[in-house]
């Protein structure tokens, strides 16, 4: 019997042990499993956070962007205003300069020249197939004088 009861004490000395080693190792899994979440929730953190400061960076950007085209727009707008109020007042002083000399003003001389096309565009043209042979000789004529000119200019040397 004594056999028996080494036997039982080794088995439950064994069982015990073996228990001991689960207890520990379900432990130590669920310290790790803790653990791993914790640091899995501050990486989600992380990343919100990250998430978060991309998006007002890229808010701010855009409105920046914003305020700096509607900057440029009203001060385009500003320039351009102010050239045409130049640009007015430069057509009325040239305008009080052509009276002064006796030169019809620029919208006067428009409204002429548009009733002159009107005019002509209702006459019948006139044959002008002449006109451009003569051109023609006239250019070539030229054409002869100019390589006359530098030959002159060589003998006088």
């Amino acid at each position: 019997m004594a056999d028996n009861d080494i036997l039982a004490r080794s088995r439950d000395a064994g069982a015990d042990a073996v228990q001991k080693a689960t207890d520990a190792v379900d432990q130590f899994v669920s310290q790790l499993n803790d653990a791993s979440d914790r640091l899995n929730k501050r990486s989600e953190d992380q990343v919100r956070q990250a998430q978060e400061f991309m998006t007002d960076a890229f808010e701010r950007g855009r409105k920046a962007t914003e305020r700096l085209v509607e900057s440029v727009d009203k001060e385009l707008r500003s320039q351009i205003a102010a050239l045409r109020k130049e640009m007015q007042q430069l057509e009325r002083r040239l305008n009080e300069a052509g009276r002064r000399a006796g030169v019809p003003t620029a919208r006067k001389a428009a409204a002429k020249k548009t009733a002159a096309k009107k005019t002509a565009a209702k006459k019948a043209p006139a044959k002008k197939a002449p006109a451009k042979k003569t051109a023609a000789k006239k250019t070539a004529a030229k054409k002869t004088a100019a390589k006359k000119a530098p030959a002159k200019k060589a003998a006088g040397r």
